[in-house]
């Protein structure tokens, strides 16, 4: 068994460590909920056999994150100042910066032949720490690379694309494609930029700048999400994942608290009426 140390955690899943050897470490093992011991056992047995071409589609694609998030935040300038950031001359080099932790194991619900071989990886990266990175491998073929969403390798990313840098390359292909009307690439690239600034699901919040802020001020939802993004409540919802949770009517009285009055009173205000504690 190459599972070891294995335990039924509070959760019903099955958490161990196994071997990687191509990183020559051990890695946590999780096994999700309904996941035997003989399914984790072929996915370990694939686990040992990872190779040079499989992680050189990793860095590949791990790079396009990076640049991703230098084009879009100033984090480059936050870590290295002038200097040039996350520094490399070929891909594997990528793997200064990234670290392979956990291996996620969900068997799926319909039976799948044996040759189609999976793994779920998570870990952490220097350039997103909050977020780290998951990849997703399907048959040798890497088919998701991006920040955490637990999402599993089961699932349909077709409608993934732009958070899903196996798709990086073809992002100038897909601004044309008919599903997509004309002028609203923009919102697809404020979905990103809000990602990677840390809101993981910011529908809610599109949805609230593209009718309450937008109809407030008597804007277009591209000039709300504008107007969004230079308040300090924007700025609050990225240092306290908690504000995300709250409701529409509680993020308006934010606003116009902010508007109206100033920094100071909308701290005042969060802090007044949030069940948790802000600081």
């Amino acid at each position: 068994m190459l599972l070891k140390n294995y335990f039924t955690n509070e959760y019903n899943e099955i958490e161990g460590t196994a071997f990687f050897p191509y990183f020559k470490k051990e890695i946590h093992v999780i096994c999700w909920e309904g996941t035997s011991l003989e399914y984790a056992q072929k996915c370990l047995e694939y686990l040992q056999k990872v190779d040079e071409a499989l992680i050189l589609q990793i860095c590949k694609y791990a790079q396009f994150y990076l640049e991703d998030l230098l084009e879009t935040t100033s984090i480059g300038e936050l870590y290295y100042g002038d200097e040039e950031p996350f520094p490399h001359e070929h891909l594997l080099d990528m793997l200064r910066y990234i670290c392979f932790e956990v291996l996620y194991i969900e068997e799926p619900a319909v039976p799948v032949k044996d040759s189609d071989r999976v793994l779920n990886l998570y870990g952490g990266c220097d350039w997103q720490e909050d977020d780290g990175i998951q990849c997703l491998v399907k048959n040798g073929e890497v088919i998701f690379l991006g920040g955490y969403n637990r999402f599993s390798v089961w699932e349909d990313f077709s409608k993934e694309k732009y958070f899903n840098y196996v798709y990086y390359e073809k992002r100038g292909e897909m601004s044309a494609v008919p599903d997509i009307e004309e002028g609203d690439y923009w919102a697809i690239e404020r979905t990103v930029r809000w990602k990677n600034k840390g809101l993981l699901d910011p529908q809610r919040l599109e949805e609230f700048t593209d009718t309450v802020i937008a109809a407030r001020e008597n804007v277009s939802p591209k000039e709300a999400a504008q107007i969004l993004e230079e308040t300090y409540l924007f700025q609050m919802m990225q240092e306290y994942p908690k504000l995300l949770d709250e409701s529409s009517d509680f993020w308006l009285e934010c606003y116009c608290t902010e508007k109206e009055k100033d920094n100071g009173e909308l701290v005042k205000y969060i802090c007044e009426n949030c069940q948790w504690d802000l600081f």
